[in-house]
């Protein structure tokens, strides 16, 4: 026969009791200053348009980087601007007749440039557009040696706009942090 403890018996029922009943204080999580922020923005756009952005964008710098600059026309809005790396972007027409230029002013180049984007953010526009922001670093590899050299640290500042379905580029500028930067291409404009 099971001998009953009254006092341990009771302890237990309260420690049950007061860990399951709601406490009559607020919440202090929905007061914390370590809430997340609203987040209404990213809202506007969908998580399939971000990643389609985001596929655009690397697509853009991957051929760039490795001087297939043909390919780079798939990405870009017909009236593109700005400037990347020390190219200035004025249209895709203006993007297409230079493109022989700009690759013959690496060529015998023993560097390869590779484009890091992080912290991609996005911010809806009117008219179909999206607004970017990412940090953008390039790294130059020396193909002889192999000794890797940080080129410029920055950001990327755009604007999106999205025509039949699909996004295109039509604002990319490159800021970078210092105005030490060296240029992989020569851009004679």
């Amino acid at each position: 026969m099971i001998k009953t403890n009254l006092p341990a018996f009771g302890l237990f029922l309260l420690a049950m009791i007061a860990c399951n009943t709601p406490s009559s204080k607020e919440n202090p999580l929905l007061k914390s200053s370590t809430a997340l922020p609203d987040s209404t923005a990213y809202s506007d756009i969908r998580y399939r348009d971000q990643q389609q952005i985001e596929k655009v964008i690397l697509g853009f710098c991957e051929n760039f980087d490795n001087a297939t600059l043909n390919k780079c026309l798939e990405y870009m809005d017909d009236s593109i601007r700005g400037e990347i790396d020390g190219v200035k972007l004025k249209g895709k027409q203006h993007w297409e007749a230079k493109i022989e230029q700009l690759v013959s002013s690496v060529k015998g180049s023993h560097f390869q440039p590779r484009h890091l984007l992080s912290n991609m953010q996005f911010a809806a526009a009117p008219n179909d557009t999206v607004k970017v922001s990412m940090y953008a670093s390039c790294l130059w590899t020396d193909l002889l040696s192999g000794q890797i050299q940080l080129m410029s640290v920055g950001y990327y500042k755009g604007k999106m706009v999205r025509k039949d379905g699909k996004w295109y580029i039509a604002v990319l500028n490159s800021l970078p942090d210092s105005r030490l930067v060296k240029n992989f291409y020569k851009d004679q404009d």
